[in-house]
């Protein structure tokens, strides 16, 4: 039950989050039509990356950004389920880039420091969501 309206930094933060989350979706929607054209334009070692990335990467972008947009979209509505879709974004982050630790060769600073980025906001979503569950902001 919803006792109290959230304070502004709650909606300033969940339009952020909801924004960065949309960009994420559009980098998705773009990710597939890459062309080779386009790829060849890339650094060698971020070609490199683009060519040795697995389907089950793939699949955990897909994950990542759906879930974290869709979660977004529920935090900004003050659902609780918010925070089962920031979990599934958490997990499709993790399948994404989880085999670029397999081979430390792959990873270079801007690719461990993006996902660094990613990774960070995930977890301000979740905690974003569990200070709206006690605060009672949130159903």
């Amino acid at each position: 039950m919803i006792l109290s309206r959230p304070l502004g930094w709650f909606w300033l933060l969940a339009i952020v989050l909801l924004a960065w989350n949309v960009i994420g979706l559009v980098a998705l929607l773009f990710d597939p039509v890459l062309g080779l054209g386009d790829v060849s334009k890339l650094a060698p070692e971020q070609q490199a990356l683009y060519a040795a990335r697995p389907a089950i990467a793939f699949y955990g972008f897909v994950l990542a950004t759906v879930a974290g947009t869709a979660g977004a979209i529920a935090l900004l509505l003050r659902r609780n389920f918010a925070l089962w879709l920031f979990i599934a974004s958490a997990i499709g982050l993790v399948l994404q880039n989880a085999w670029l630790f397999a081979d430390p060769s792959r990873l270079d600073a801007s690719v461990l420091g993006f996902q660094a980025l990613v990774a960070g906001s995930i977890v301000l979503e979740i905690w974003l969501t569990l200070t709206a569950r006690k605060r009672r902001w949130s159903r």
